[in-house]
């Protein structure tokens, strides 16, 4: 058995986006990888197109937003606190995606793995990190399970399926046991509130994905930017408050 992989992680968050340093070196994240080198799947494509380019970045942007409010309130009901709804959810939808997570835990009876903590911070050998929201033991299988919470209109995308077998793989890596994944898609569309794909369903073309698949998909990342991850860009640095004072107090020098 290879030894555990337990390297120190740090995880940035600069102008929304996330930035991993494992052992003080930059791992990009899984997500970042999968979004560089797929191809954008055709049903986005035609979306984007009858949208409009400007339309529909504002409304991913927004959908980005919503997206992270309700990761939020999820870990927040996972820590056992308490959400209103009323004042904090007014939205219709965003109500029953919410009902929806707490359907899918009565449903299901998950319970954290031990060792391990909601939002899980992930890291790989292989020079990739990530985070995974729910590594849970499933009480309707007793399957230690990694979940990933997805609140996108469409349902399970090919992409989904290679990031959590990333996850998966570097889950080994680090807590020496194998895994299984799924995939928890908040939609008010569904009349509980959820849908659950199983290890079952994370599959391409009939065949179930694996780490293998995603590492092929990182060599190609590395192929595209010379053989080497690239480095994250410089970011500017901003003061935390600016002021500019445009009225300037003078003394009065007027003769009597």
């Amino acid at each position: 058995m290879n030894k555990l992989y337990k390297p120190v992680i740090v995880k940035k968050v600069i102008d929304d986006e996330h930035f991993y340093y494992v052992n003080k070196r930059f791992r990009p994240s899984v997500t970042h990888i999968l979004g560089a080198t797929l191809p954008t799947p055709q049903a986005l494509k035609i979306w984007l197109g009858d949208m409009g380019n400007e339309k529909a970045q504002e409304k991913m942007e927004r959908a980005g937003e919503i997206g992270t409010l309700i990761h939020d309130a999820c870990e927040r009901l996972i820590l056992g606190q308490e959400i209103n709804l009323l004042t904090e959810f007014p939205n219709r939808t965003q109500k029953k995606m919410l009902v929806g997570f707490i359907n899918w835990f009565v449903d299901y009876s998950p319970k954290i793995i031990k060792g391990t903590t909601p939002e899980l911070i992930l890291a790989s050998r292989r020079g990739f990190a990530g985070t995974c929201d729910l590594p849970v033991v499933l009480g309707t299988t007793g399957k230690s399970t990694i979940v990933d919470i997805k609140t996108t209109s469409a349902g399970l995308y090919d992409s989904h399926k290679l990031q959590l077998a990333a996850y998966q793989g570097a889950f080994k890596e680090m807590f020496g046991f194998d895994v299984e994944i799924g995939v928890l898609h908040l939609t008010a569309k569904a009349k509980r509130g959820y849908v659950y794909y199983d290890q079952s369903k994370m599959m391409i073309k009939g065949k179930t994905v694996t780490i293998y698949d995603f590492n092929a998909v990182l060599r190609l990342y590395k192929v595209l930017h010379g053989g080497k991850i690239p480095q994250p860009p410089e970011m500017d640095e901003y003061p935390e408050k600016i002021k500019l004072d445009l009225i300037k107090n003078h003394s009065n020098n007027q003769d009597d």
